[in-house]
């Protein structure tokens, strides 16, 4: 009786408590050979929610201009030249620069309370590797809204 009463609690606990999302664990999915940037850091600071924008942080150095048509593939091939240039940075990007922030809008259908696998790969126009980063992630939902 005791185990039913903790279980119970459990899950009414579980309830309203607010899921965290972060931090997620970023791990470099090119094992082939160099990339363009070396990257140092992935971080996002938004939660996954659907048809909400998320802000992508991509902390190391250049070491190939980036130039157009660069691409970044999130679930379908972005522009990435464009979601630079609305973040402030347009390309060509040169070597040396340290950080690349950009906004990506969260597709409508994201499973929730379900392991998924996110990835994020950027081409550069020269069609090599500028990065490659994916990771595990869980999306949790508290009373019907994206935590």
């Amino acid at each position: 009786m005791k185990f039913l009463a903790i279980i119970t609690t459990l899950i009414a606990t579980a309830a309203v408590i607010d899921f965290p999302v972060f931090p997620f664990v970023w791990e470099d999915c090119y094992f082939r050979g160099t990339t363009d940037q070396t990257v140092t850091n992935f971080t996002i600071k938004q939660n996954f929610c659907p048809r909400k924008n998320h802000t992508v942080i991509v902390t190391g150095p250049v070491i190939r201009d980036i130039i157009a048509p660069a691409t970044v593939i999130y679930t379908d091939n972005l522009d990435f030249c464009a979601l630079l240039a609305a973040a402030g940075t347009p390309c060509p990007v040169a070597v040396g620069t340290t950080a690349l922030t950009f906004d990506v809008l969260s597709k409508p259908f994201l499973p929730v309370n379900l392991i998924t696998q996110f990835r994020y790969e950027a081409r550069n126009g020269y069609n090599t590797i500028l990065f490659c980063q994916d990771a595990s992630i869980v999306l949790r939902y508290n009373n019907g809204t994206c935590v």
